[in-house]
């Protein structure tokens, strides 16, 4: 009896920790937007000492997506990172182009997008049951992202966003359904990482 209370106890604690895990990083994924969004606002204001601040927060926010579970898109985000802080000072200088902001943010959330992708497909089929609301906001993050890409591969990802909604919309459903879409999203998704990796 005792031995049965422990494991419901440890079971409990393993979920109750993984859905604090996967809060924090919801949360950071949606920070880490709104600060690459703010920074190209704040770009069009003028507000040289604000967009520095902003960029400088995006950076390290970056360089935690870059620390998330999946690592295969690391060295990119940190890579990604270290240009936002040397935008920063650009900034602060008045010097920084709205151009080049433009496109390493849309760069960044294409990585950002895929990396998140990436971190749930490291659990095979499991990983992406009942994670449909954290998939379409990554496939929203990737064509948030996509004027980053040329007009080929724009075209290309478009498609495979497509493609993988209609699978992932079925992937909360408790039935065998589900177990069938998580094969046709997993297919698709690494299409959509494979394609983001090659591109970036």
């Amino acid at each position: 009896m005792i031995v049965t209370m422990r494991r419901y106890l440890s079971a409990a604690l393993v979920i109750l920790f993984s859905i604090i895990f996967e809060s924090t990083a919801f949360s950071q994924r949606i920070t880490l937007e709104g600060l690459l969004d703010e920074a190209v606002t704040l770009s069009t204001d003028g507000k040289t000492a604000e967009l520095a601040e902003s960029l400088r927060s995006g950076s390290i926010a970056v360089q935690s997506e870059a620390n998330t579970r999946g690592h295969e898109m690391k060295e990119k985000l940190l890579e990604q990172s270290k240009t936002l802080k040397g935008f920063a000072s650009l900034a602060s200088s008045g010097s920084l182009k709205k151009e080049d902001l433009v496109k390493t943010v849309s760069s960044i959330k294409l990585t950002v997008g895929a990396n998140n992708i990436n971190n749930l497909l490291s659990e095979g089929k499991e990983g992406l049951l009942g994670n449909a609301k954290m998939l379409n906001q990554s496939l929203a993050l990737l064509k948030a992202g996509i004027s980053a890409l040329d007009g080929k591969q724009q075209s290309k990802l478009n498609s495979l966003i497509s493609t993988a909604a209609e699978s992932v919309t079925k992937l909360d459903d408790k039935n065998a359904l589900a177990q069938m879409a998580a094969a046709s999203a997993k297919r698709t998704l690494n299409k959509i990482v494979d394609l983001v990796k090659e591109s970036i």
